[in-house]
């Protein structure tokens, strides 16, 4: 059975502004207190640092297939880990892009979707993945963790027009040019037969959680999952 957890920004030793919780080395906080704060999330799931696997994030639809002789230290530079191998925990990083959660009985993955992934198929590459593994997509469900809701996400009118063209479920209801990239998320994951689950809650609106668009220099809240 597949396992599953979102962090908050809360639990962990950084200091400010990634106060605490932060589980990223590239956004500049101390790398001891990444690395310690890395340990407390395998505690947490009571698992080895060395169970964890994390990717170097470029908002693009690159998929890495996390194989049993994988070793966490090699880094891929993609935006989604997949894994038929139990005991291996991917992970994804955000700070107001969704983090996307696939799960089958044989498989997992764990993917990074913004408004870039989402326009670039981040999600239907990863289920291309699935599908070559003779997966169907009757047998994925997906969890999406927390992210910037429609109302916060506010875009320039060229970007909001090349958005919503492509995807007309993130046009938000309101008079700004506001883009709900869960929205468009989900038109994908209706489309693709998937059942889902949201948290429902914005990163931006709980200071519970790292927020770009609200504070700038942040930390990373994770997703994680594993067969």
């Amino acid at each position: 059975m597949s396992r599953s957890l979102f962090t908050s920004r809360n639990g962990g030793v950084s200091v400010a502004p990634y106060e605490s919780f932060n589980l990223a080395v590239h956004v500049g906080d101390d790398r001891n207190a990444v690395q310690k704060n890395r340990e407390i999330l395998a505690k947490q799931l009571g698992i080895s640092l060395s169970d964890l696997y994390f990717m170097n994030q470029v908002h693009g639809n690159d998929v890495a297939e996390i194989a049993e002789l994988s070793q966490p230290s090699n880094v891929p530079t993609v935006d989604a880990l997949f894994t038929t191998v139990p005991g291996k925990y991917l992970v994804t990083l955000i700070a107001d892009c969704i983090p996307l959660l696939l799960r089958s009985e044989r498989a997992v993955a764990a993917v990074h979707v913004g408004r870039q992934g989402l326009v670039c198929g981040a999600f239907e590459k990863s289920l291309e993945v699935f599908n070559k593994h003779g997966i169907k997509n009757s047998e994925i469900s997906a969890e999406m963790g927390p992210s910037i809701c429609g109302r916060c996400y506010e875009v320039d009118s060229t970007m909001y027009e090349e958005v919503t063209t492509q995807i007309p479920a993130t046009a938000h209801n309101t008079a700004a040019r506001s883009l709900n990239i869960e929205a468009g998320l989900i038109s994908k994951l209706d489309a693709a037969g998937i059942s889902w689950k949201s948290s429902g809650l914005c990163t931006l609106h709980d200071p519970g959680y790292f927020s770009y668009r609200r504070d700038g220099v942040t930390g990373r809240q994770a997703g994680v999952i594993s067969l």
